[in-house]
């Protein structure tokens, strides 16, 4: 324990056998080489189908850009219907409210009248709307 201590207090390094560098070497050597090995083998196989599909992409780009544009497309579609569904609800609740003085809480004055009203209305127009005989003008 005092030599460790000495070799610290002369100058905080310590001397390392060749031994333990020998060793430390080998132990290095044996775990970095098989990785640097890996490695060397992913790049090369990255770069052999990197090269085989650059043709292919190029040959099949038109096909894949047709299919991305269906996909997208169809999505938008979705997204479309989606937002037409919830305008139509919205109208068709606005409207209910509108003419039933319905709130979310329960029935909140108004009259249910108005509705009637509106159907009466129409039930007048209808008659003008009818088409005139053009035979018996006299």
């Amino acid at each position: 324990m005092a030599e460790g201590q000495q070799l610290i207090e002369a100058g905080g390094h310590r001397h390392t056998s060749g031994k333990t560098v020998l060793y430390a070497s080998l132990a290095g050597v044996a775990i970095g080489g098989p990785l640097l090995g890996m490695m060397g083998f992913s790049f090369l196989a990255t770069m052999t189908l990197l090269l085989v599909t650059s043709p292919l992409l190029i040959l099949f780009s038109p096909l894949i850009f047709g299919a991305a544009c269906v996909v997208g497309f169809a999505l938008l579609g979705f997204a479309m219907a989606g937002a037409m569904a919830i305008a139509g609800m919205s109208i068709v609740s606005w409207v209910f409210r509108s003419h039933t003085g319905r709130r979310a809480g329960g029935y909140q004055g108004g009259s249910a009248g108005k509705l009637l009203e509106a159907v009466g209305a129409g039930k007048e127009w209808g008659g003008y709307l009818q088409p005139k005989n053009l035979m018996n003008r006299g």
